[in-house]
């Protein structure tokens, strides 16, 4: 097992997950309603986001096959986008790719568990894209079952700090997130930027 790429794996998928930076959202989504539906909701969101990620990591060079996408344009684009996200967490915003500030959020448990909480919030594109880059990247299938242990790992802490969002919330206070949301937002930087130049690098 080569630790060092379970590692970077899992702080790529934690970062572009971003659960602490969407604790205040998922509080004010599910604000008003009970403790049980909000469980419920939390385990069937993370259920779903989990089956989307993993998803995408199994078939997802059968995806670049069928559309003819090579990974190394995908790294350029998908750097860009991953980009344009750590802008927007180092202003310690949600990124407009997870969520509109004009969206109204309403419905039933299951519809709010799907979208817009499994997809776009916790599934969003710059996970799936995170996710799809690592597999990419995977020179072998231990490499490749790394990065589906890393994808399950970030989803158990995500349900777990989702789960106990209220506390943590209560404690952290919203500056302690948004302190937390920047310095994600400048690591993912830095990945998204070797990424773009991994990408550019071998397309020329």
């Amino acid at each position: 097992m080569d630790i060092n790429y379970f590692l970077y794996s899992f702080v790529s998928i934690f970062i572009t997950v971003d659960p602490i930076g969407l604790l205040p959202m998922i509080h004010s989504l599910l604000i008003n309603y009970s403790e049980d539906d909000r469980k419920k909701i939390i385990k069937k969101a993370i259920f779903i986001s989990t089956i989307v990620l993993l998803t995408f990591a199994i078939f997802g060079k059968y995806i670049f096959a069928y559309f003819g996408i090579t990974m190394d344009s995908f790294k350029v684009a998908g750097g860009l986008l991953l980009l344009k996200i750590s802008w927007d967490m180092l202003q310690a915003e949600i990124p407009k790719t997870k969520h509109k500030p004009d969206e109204k959020i309403e419905g039933d448990i299951d519809s709010i568990a799907y979208v817009p909480l499994a997809i776009p919030l916790i599934s969003g594109p710059g996970a799936i894209t995170t996710t799809m880059i690592l597999v990419g990247k995977s020179t072998s299938l231990t490499k490749k079952l790394e990065v589906i242990l890393a994808i399950i790992l970030v989803m158990l802490i995500s349900y777990i700090l989702m789960y106990f969002s209220d506390k943590i919330l209560s404690k952290l206070n919203i500056y302690g997130i948004n302190a937390f949301v920047r310095i994600m937002g400048l690591l993912l930087m830095a990945i998204s930027v070797q990424i773009i130049f991994s990408g550019v690098s071998q397309l020329i």
